[in-house]
């Protein structure tokens, strides 16, 4: 099977897990973190081009925070696409606020601008724009409605580490960025997330609230939890963000060698990269105009892991249905029956690639 992705791990990282063992110093529950922590959260920082980065155990645990941070709770709203992973969302209910989901542009899958014009407000508390399968949302023009009602932006750049708004890296536009280290992301810790922010004093608050809202040790001063990230995640992180740029490289060949062999199938829809984006090619995902399941089981059953990211947008998740307003998002609705995602990982062999667009074009010609 050729899995949808497949880590990246090399001898650096097992030395690096090694050296973590032998230090003894699996943690570290201080305000500052531990050394590997500081480390990587130094690299991090300087990589995305904001003044600090604070780690966190999950790309969940860092919207969360980053939510808990600025102060949203009940009475407050939170507007965010409702084509996305859940935690984007479900992280705003668990400290009560409210959540309104905006439809998604149908080239990009990121959230719509003239759908986020007509819902935002003086209401609204926080935006959550996802760059999401790591190409950039129109950050310009998301900042510039959010500032005319006083809201505040947080990215969740949780699949697009490295990609590219105008020449500005994601999670380094907003007020907060939030990554995701998960194993399945450009870059992994097997699980993990990162908060990015110019702002001293947000993230001050962000570390104390990752480590039970304490400063100093046992002297709580703000709810918190343990979000913290160990040790060896944290050391495994520093050696694969060393080699960020040789992924996105290997990412950006195998999308265009894919863009290139399936641009004449028709009833399939590329994706694309606007003029205003580079992105990372965290997640290769087109559209098909129908018999998408059908696409998908046969890519399987011939041992490619096609897979659909995501089939249910928020709007019909059930834990939403009991506290968010129904609308229509037919973009969202669209989406969550048409796309279906192809591996685009940086180490698919030449002998890999062509048997993925094989398989995809095999399954076209006897489903569409």
């Amino acid at each position: 099977m050729i899995p949808i992705n497949k880590p990246c791990i090399g001898e650096e990282e097992k030395k690096a897990v090694l050296k973590v063992l032998d230090s003894l110093q699996l943690t570290d529950s201080s305000f500052e973190g531990g050394k590997f922590v500081r480390e990587f959260e130094r690299l991090f920082a300087e990589y995305v081009g904001v003044k600090h980065a604070i780690a966190v155990n999950s790309g969940t645990s860092a919207i969360l925070a980053a939510l808990m941070a600025l102060d949203v709770g009940e009475g407050c709203e939170t507007l965010t696409p409702g084509f996305t992973f859940a935690s984007t969302a479900t992280t705003s209910l668990f400290l009560n606020a409210k959540v309104r989901f905006v439809d998604i542009e149908p080239k990009t899958y990121c959230i719509s601008v003239e759908d986020l014009l007509r819902k935002v407000s003086e209401k609204v508390k926080v935006v959550l724009p996802v760059h999401l399968y790591g190409h950039p949302a129109r950050m310009d023009e998301i900042v510039e409605a959010a500032e005319r009602y006083c809201v505040k932006v947080v990215e969740d750049a949780a699949q697009s580490l490295g990609s590219k708004y105008k020449g500005k890296m994601t999670g380094s536009i907003g007020l907060i960025g939030c990554f995701s280290l998960y194993a399945t992301k450009i870059v992994t810790c097997g699980e993990g997330g990162m908060i990015t922010t110019n702002d001293d004093g947000l993230a001050e608050r962000l570390r104390m609230i990752r480590s039970h809202g304490q400063f100093r040790g046992y002297d709580s001063k703000i709810l918190g939890l343990n979000l913290r990230m160990p040790q060896i995640e944290a050391a495994i992180g520093i050696e694969q963000l060393k080699k960020i740029d040789k992924f996105i490289r290997a990412r950006r060949e195998n999308a265009r060698f894919y863009n290139e062999e399936l641009s004449r199938i028709e009833n399939v829809r590329l994706p694309v990269e606007e003029d205003y984006a580079e992105t990372n090619w965290s997640i290769y995902t087109v559209y098909v105009n129908r018999k998408r399941n059908e696409v998908v089981q046969y890519m399987r059953e011939k041992g490619v892991g096609a897979t659909v990211y995501y089939p249910i947008p928020l709007n019909r998740l059930e834990v939403f249905l009991k506290h968010t307003q129904p609308g229509p998002l037919p973009n969202c609705e669209d989406a969550a029956e048409h796309v279906l995602s192809l591996p685009v990982y940086p180490t698919l062999s030449e002998e890999e690639k062509n048997y993925v667009v094989k398989v995809f074009k095999d399954a076209v010609r006897k489903f569409l």
